[in-house]
């Protein structure tokens, strides 16, 4: 993709993300999550029959870091069926190992606007040999759904994604429920650019999938669907340029000595997710070249919009006051025919 497609691609990403929009989704979707699962399964099946694309916005700084794996049976134990461990690397000229990615960033998107923290297993599926990330938690300030847990609110108070005057990022997460921390510094001033290792993050992110405290036999690969110019490069920051404050997650499995580097975007990320792909659909760079030559010819999109969630919600709200009334007269009953 050269420059002006880049553009265009990215002015139409932005379009797909509307603030009025994902302030009503977040609003109505506390109510979604009081509805069964399978109700709240079917409307995701819905929306996503009737919007066909999703923007997916990163905004800069984010950060990646990569742990060497100690502990290699627990990690696979982590794996959906169908994928083994990978030995990978961040930037080109790094020695490849098994690696688990922590990654903090603020996303705007078509549903959620916020901060997420996410832990990655680096994977390779079984039948096609190909790079996945695989995704095993995440803790959020905002909205979210995932195929186990499906509607849920903001899991991390406090959700913090900062940078300061001194050149540092600042990242900090606490779990709600379980108390979890991740709480880090990294010296963005000591990043210098390097080439990206383009298996991990060009065919890796074309194959995305849920597994650990996340895994769940419904679950489905999916794409996201980018430039592939822009995992060309990101900032390498050395391992001494970072400080991990505290980290309670993977005890046991991740390196105990710290991260071994870290990949930081001082730029925007845009990518599309197309709802309706199957999990094989872009298998490589040439398929993903013409799933973004499809989005930038397609006119007409239907957005998300808090419309398309009102009616499932009315519904299920009309359906549970129908049960609590129909219980409550038949007690009624009962006890008058008593």
């Amino acid at each position: 993709m050269d420059k002006e497609a880049n553009r265009e691609f990215i002015s139409k990403t932005e379009s797909l993300v509307k603030p009025q929009d994902v302030t009503a989704i977040s609003f109505l979707g506390d109510f979604n999550k009081i509805l069964p699962k399978k109700m709240q399964e079917k409307t995701m099946m819905k929306g996503s029959a009737k919007v066909p694309y999703l923007g997916f916005i990163v905004d800069p700084y984010c950060i990646f870091l990569a742990y060497r794996i100690e502990n290699r049976a627990a990690a696979e134990a982590m794996l959906p069926r169908g994928y083994e461990l990978a030995e990978t690397s961040v930037f080109k000229d790094q020695s490849a190992c098994p690696m688990v990615i922590i990654s903090a960033f603020s996303a705007r998107t078509s549903a959620f606007i916020g901060n997420r923290l996410e832990f990655y297993i680096i994977a390779r599926r079984k039948d096609t040999g190909r790079m996945s990330w695989i995704i095993t938690d995440y803790k959020t300030n905002t909205n979210s759904y995932d195929p186990k847990n499906c509607f849920s609110g903001y899991t991390s108070d406090p959700a913090v994604l900062t940078t300061t005057p001194y050149g540092e990022l600042l990242a900090d997460f606490a779990g709600k429920k379980n108390g979890q921390q991740f709480c880090l510094s990294a010296d963005v001033a000591k990043g210098e650019w390097r080439d990206l290792n383009g298996e991990l993050w060009v065919e890796g992110n074309l194959s995305i999938d849920y597994g650990g405290e996340l895994k769940v036999e419904s679950s489905k690969p999916f794409s996201l669907i980018f430039d592939p110019f822009l995992m060309k490069k990101a900032l390498h920051v050395p391992s001494v340029g970072i400080e991990i404050r505290k980290n309670s997650h993977l005890g046991g499995i991740i390196d105990a000595a710290g991260p071994i580097c870290a990949a930081v975007f001082p730029f925007s990320q845009h990518f599309i997710i197309k709802q309706d792909l199957e999990g094989n659909a872009v298998a490589n760079e040439a398929h993903l070249n013409r799933r973004i030559m499809d989005f930038l010819h397609c006119s007409g999109v239907k957005t998300m919009s808090g419309d398309d969630i009102k009616k499932p919600i009315l519904r299920g709200m009309l359906v549970s006051a129908l049960v609590t009334y129909g219980i409550i007269i038949f007690l009624v009953i009962k006890l008058l025919s008593g």
